[in-house]
């Protein structure tokens, strides 16, 4: 059994499906296919928000 330290260990980055965050974020199937050929298939938060070329319209 391996103990770990709650206060050293760093939390994981949540990876999302590209595809499906595209959809519930309304962001078109082309940009869609085109994060999946730069990013691949499965990607974290960041990096699929950094890569996109059109940013999706925020309504407050």
């Amino acid at each position: 059994m391996q103990h770990v330290d709650s206060n050293r260990s760093t939390p994981q980055a949540r990876v999302y499906d590209v595809v499906m965050y595209c959809r519930l974020h309304g962001i078109d199937e082309a940009e869609a296919r085109k994060l999946v050929r730069l990013i691949g298939r499965f990607a974290d938060r960041m990096s699929i928000q950094m890569n996109l070329t059109k940013r999706p319209v925020r309504f407050r």
